[in-house]
């Protein structure tokens, strides 16, 4: 999601409120039919090295102009008293599922940020990818690194800076998928990547597609913020797409697509249809954990009540649709503050109260985390959603924290079918987001982690710390300085004689080095020994 950081964006809508109308049980529109590029049988190596755009901000989907305005707002808000804090609906500190270890991932000493953390983990392997740094291939047991090969290299391209790296592996089809896209090359043309393993084993052959997306010719619309996800049939994508105006760039609409996994997988030609999703706010994919015929997409729009549900069926299919659910009812959210650093008047962005990372979908439960307003301080809310009745019933959301001074952002959760009921198949929650406290118990950025039972408490605080910062993080003469855009958890799909599957968690998020350079940190955590 990153664009070129003096851009300032317009909106012909009314800021904190999307304008889309709803038109539930109306199927979007299908506006293009794209064909991806026949692909290349590729085994990556090198450190091929593109220009490299300096210092890049991301694409809000709301005025940037009003964007600093709503942070600066939430800044001057009064404290709210956390849940632990407050006698209603206090959440007592939970015993998190324990550390079981954690090991350096990768870094970037210079100029490259934020680092767009991602990564996912198979049977023998941690995949990390990062901009700047590439794409990481790990042995999970030891954390030793066993290739790291840049972007350029991975994807044989050099033209423009590549970023808004993403990778998921597929523990049904034992195949590993990593997307990404670079800058524009000019108006018209903006490469948009992916990657497929032709086997379970991240260090051998991939298959290497590309596309360009559609847009009006001569428009210079750019694809941004990507997310990755999966059902059964389909690799599933969604986009934020922007179009150059007179104050820069305006947020048109967002996109969602979906590949077939049969084509994808066995390194064939293959198209899809390509919807148009509006002015719904960033889109999250899911990554389905089950046969259900139907993907849910949901997204949240800042200022809202209510979070928007699509349903996309027979996605990669000539026939494939995506069908507006109702609304989903929730208590007013609100764009966060950015984080507070001790030492500094600096802060971490927070980003815009959107979903940054693709859902767990188990039966008819959607599960997702964003960060909000809690008053002075960002809060990581999360939603386990009814996508029979388009509901977030009572005890099916919580909030993530550290503790009652703590300023949490840049979430990622996953859930796991362990231990879940009829009525309820999400059994376990695991999460990893950022921290830090500027007043209470100070302490600079940290990576953390923790989880939860369908059956604790819904608010999880505490949690485990994976690494911590010595110092501020102040990178750029900027006063706002970029911080993850995204982060990873995903369930271990392999068990040990004292772990069954569904009980271990792989988390990986940035961390800071020093005062200038960011790295990353993977941690297991697992319901376990």
């Amino acid at each position: 999601m990153l664009a070129a950081l003096a851009l300032t964006l317009g909106l012909p809508q009314a800021a904190g409120a999307a304008a889309q109308p709803r038109m539930e049980g109306k199927p979007l529109k299908a506006t293009h039919k794209i064909h991806l590029s026949r692909p290349k049988l590729v085994n990556p190596t090198g450190h091929a090295e593109p220009k490299v755009h300096k210092s890049q901000g991301p694409l809000p989907t709301i005025p940037r102009k009003k964007l600093a305005e709503l942070k600066a707002e939430a800044a001057k808000k009064p404290g709210v008293r956390k849940p632990e804090q407050s006698g209603k609906n206090s959440a007592k500190k939970l015993a998190p599922p324990p550390s079981q270890g954690s090991f350096e991932g990768l870094s970037q000493p210079c100029c490259v940020r934020p680092p767009d953390t991602h990564g996912a983990v198979s049977r023998g392997y941690f995949v990390e990818v990062t901009n700047g740094a590439g794409v990481g291939v790990y042995n999970k047991s030891d954390g030793s690194l066993l290739k790291n090969v840049s972007l350029a290299s991975f994807f044989g391209y050099t033209a423009q800076e590549i970023f808004d790296p993403r990778v998921v592996y597929d523990k049904k089809w034992n195949r590993w998928v990593i997307s990404a896209e670079a800058f524009q090359e000019d108006q018209d043309v903006q490469k948009v990547f992916y990657a497929v393993s032709t086997s379970s084993n991240p260090l051998g052959s991939w298959y290497i597609y590309t596309f360009d997306p559609p847009e009006e010719p001569g428009t210079g619309d750019f694809y941004d913020f990507p997310q990755l996800g999966y059902d059964q049939d389909a690799v599933i994508v969604t986009a934020n797409i922007f179009r150059p105006g007179e104050l820069g760039f305006n947020y048109i609409g967002s996109r969602a697509f979906g590949m077939a996994k049969a084509d994808l997988y066995n390194g064939r030609f293959t198209d899809f249809r390509y919807f148009d999703v509006g002015l719904t706010g960033t889109v999250a994919p899911p990554i389905v954990e089950d046969d259900n015929a139907n993907a849910f997409l949901v997204a949240a729009y800042p200022g809202a009540d209510h979070l928007t549900l699509l349903k996309a069926t027979g996605l990669g299919r000539s026939n494939g649709t995506i069908v507006q659910q109702p609304d989903v009812p929730v208590t007013n959210y609100f764009v966060p503050p950015n984080a507070r650093q001790p030492g500094t008047d600096n802060v971490l962005d927070t980003l815009d109260a959107r979903f940054q990372n693709a859902s767990t979908q188990i039966g008819n439960q959607l599960l997702n985390i964003h960060t909000v307003s809690g008053g002075d301080y960002p809060l990581p809310k999360w939603y386990q959603i009814n996508t029979d009745t388009s509901t977030v019933p009572s005890g099916q959301f919580g909030f993530v924290f550290e503790g009652g001074s703590s300023e949490d952002f840049n979430p990622s959760v996953a859930g796991s079918a362990v231990g879940g009921t009829a009525e309820n198949p999400i059994g376990r929650m695991f999460f990893t987001w950022t921290s830090t406290d500027a007043f209470g118990a100070p302490h600079q950025a940290r990576v953390k982690s923790g989880g939860r039972l369908a059956t604790d408490p819904v608010n999880v605080a505490g949690g485990n710390t994976h690494a911590e910062a010595s110092t501020f993080y102040d990178p750029s003469p900027d006063t706002v300085e970029r911080w993850g855009d995204y982060s990873s958890v995903t369930i271990n799909p392999s068990a040990t004689s004292t772990c069954p599957v569904g009980n271990r968690a792989y988390v990986v998020n940035e961390r800071q080095i020093n005062t200038t350079d960011w790295g990353s940190r993977i941690g297991r955590l697992g319901f376990c020994g």
